[in-house]
């Protein structure tokens, strides 16, 4: 494990890949087949030329982390430290950039109009767990039969629309993934689309962090212009967005310069130069820029 030169480990989460965080949930992995296939066929065989996504499989009731509440003003904050402690580590391994809800429904179900229904308080229960966050949400419809050409089935046109209105879902995040031969090509499609779409939800959470910083004030609020170019060169980095991580990275480590250095704060802002300095080197590397 990366050490600091005091001989104190960094943090595993430092040095994971960031990856963007994808929830799965509706698959019974325990007791379907085709569930179990449709897991693995996501979760495994992460080859280099796959969308650098990190599947979560969820259970069927599951608790994500509480948000905090949001703050109107900074006039009378003082930040107790430079960086959040386990902030990394939840946007890894615990709030999903995107929640992937599958359900088993064919277009011609006999049981149509109540499986709707169920779909649709899936979707519900899951918002209302994830209230408050950017969470993006997608419904995959995990078929038995061969899809018809895209539009020339008027059933299942009208069904899909009727399903994005009752869920209250965009159409282009309602996705079909067909049991049938050829699964892993549409496993690919799907992954891609969800990754595209995890793309919008980092973005959103770094416009969202950039706003604040018109009420911050290098008086009494000198972590925060670090921590904030750090949040943002973390969530890039899940973004996969290498080169503007480096720009908030190299940002951050310039804020942490301007620091007020004492011994109640020393050690702190040694840990997090280091921090940063492993981030910008390994960027470095990895946009073939080492110096």
């Amino acid at each position: 494990m990366a050490t600091l030169e005091d001989g104190l480990e960094f943090p595993p989460e430092l040095c994971w890949l960031p990856q963007s965080l994808v929830g799965v949930a509706g698959l019974d992995t325990l007791n379907n087949a085709v569930h179990r296939i449709v897991w693995e066929a996501l979760a495994n065989s992460r080859r280099q030329d796959r969308s650098p996504v990190h599947f979560k499989l969820l259970g069927p009731v599951h608790e994500f982390p509480p948000m905090k509440p949001k703050r109107n003003s900074y006039e009378w904050y003082i930040p107790k430290g430079i960086l959040k402690r386990n902030w990394m580590k939840k946007h890894l391994k615990e709030v999903p950039a995107v929640v992937a809800i599958f359900y088993d429904l064919d277009w011609d179900d006999p049981e149509w109009p109540e499986k709707k229904i169920e779909c649709t308080s899936r979707v519900q229960s899951i918002r209302a767990a994830l209230e408050g966050r950017h969470t993006r949400l997608g419904v995959v419809l995990i078929q038995h039969k061969a899809p018809a050409v895209a539009g020339e089935d008027v059933l299942a046109v009208d069904r899909a629309a009727a399903l994005c209105a009752a869920a209250d879902i965009n159409p282009k995040c309602l996705f079909v993934l067909p049991h049938v031969d050829h699964l892993q090509g549409y496993v690919l499609r799907l992954e891609n689309a969800l990754y595209e779409m995890a793309q919008g939800y980092y973005q959103q959470e770094i416009r969202h962090v950039k706003s604040h910083r018109e009420f911050l004030n290098k008086t009494t609020h000198q972590y925060l212009f670090v921590r904030h170019q750090y949040k943002m060169a973390f969530l890039n980095e899940l973004k996969h967005d290498n080169r503007n991580s480096h720009v908030h990275y190299s940002t951050s480590y310039s804020n942490l310069l301007e620091l007020r250095v004492n011994d109640t704060n020393s050690l702190e802002v040694k840990t997090v130069a280091g921090y940063i300095n492993y981030k910008v080197c390994r960027l470095l590397f990895v946009l073939n820029q080492p110096r």
